[in-house]
């Protein structure tokens, strides 16, 4: 994933294992004030001069999920057909319980709930469901 951020850049010289230094294609870098890191399979990068990181991946024409590994793909009719990490798993089904969760308790508390709110808390209970149909589980 790193390769698609680096090979884009100027000046870039090699730090360390998996860390980089170049310039900043978001403002007029003389000097490289860009860090670019890959650490546990996602790519860190951070620029000294104060540039958004949305700003330095428009400079070179990327975009956030340009740096995301691929989604494994599965069939919702076949439990083996993809390979998933069990913690990560466990860490994406928290979240959207969470969100579900701090949804509840807004409602309890009386307070409506946005548009927008609305929305995200459907699509985690649409991947919640999804998930424990994958596992055979019906909700």
């Amino acid at each position: 994933m790193i390769e698609k951020l680096i090979t884009r850049l100027d000046g870039v010289k090699r730090t360390g294992k998996g860390q980089y230094t170049a310039r900043c294609p978001a403002h007029n870098d003389k000097l490289p004030s860009l860090t670019v890191t890959e650490r546990d399979g996602k790519v860190l990068f951070h620029c000294f001069a104060g540039c958004a990181p949305a700003d330095v991946l428009a400079a070179v024409g990327l975009e956030f999920s340009d740096l995301y590994p691929e989604r494994p793909t599965y069939n919702k009719g076949s439990r083996r057909t993809a390979a998933f990490n069990p913690y990560d798993v466990l860490k994406c089904l928290a979240r959207e319980a969470g969100i579900v969760a701090l949804a509840a308790r807004q409602i309890v508390h009386k307070a409506p709930l946005s548009e927008t709110d609305a929305e995200r808390v459907e699509l985690a209970y649409n991947r919640l469901r999804d998930a424990s149909e994958f596992m055979g589980v019906r909700l």
